[in-house]
């Protein structure tokens, strides 16, 4: 089986982390409607960018692990990137919580969710 490269990974990662970024702004809109099953689906693409944030300092302590084996030092940047996955990763769920609070809201059936005016998913 053939490896993928961790550049590859990593530039692969940041891409859908930018193209999800370009949909999450705040959901104002979706708010002032009261549309729950809208603010649901808002805060779980939240939760995926996070987590994919998260990924990526991993890869990216990873890849620190292995210079600092091979020059036998140690860096503060290994720690760094484990304190922003742990608080990507407590974000994530944080953001989820709040998608599962939305979701039982009993004005959160999917007819009632409408894309904000001027939404677009992808823009390029």
């Amino acid at each position: 089986m053939k490896r993928v490269p961790t550049w590859f990974l990593i530039v692969f990662i940041f891409s859908i982390t930018f193209l999800v970024g370009c949909v999450s702004n705040q959901p104002n809109e979706l708010v002032e409607r009261n549309d729950h099953a809208g603010l649901k689906a808002w805060y779980l693409v939240e939760a995926a960018s996070l987590r994919g944030k998260a990924e990526v300092m991993r890869q990216m302590a990873a890849e620190y692990r292995k210079q600092q084996a091979q020059s036998n030092s140690t860096s503060e940047l290994v720690q760094h990137c484990k304190n922003l996955v742990e608080r990507y990763t407590k974000a994530a769920e944080k953001v989820e919580t709040l998608a599962n609070v939305h979701a039982k809201h009993p004005l959160s059936s999917s007819g009632n969710t409408q894309a904000p005016e001027g939404f677009k998913l992808f823009s390029f």
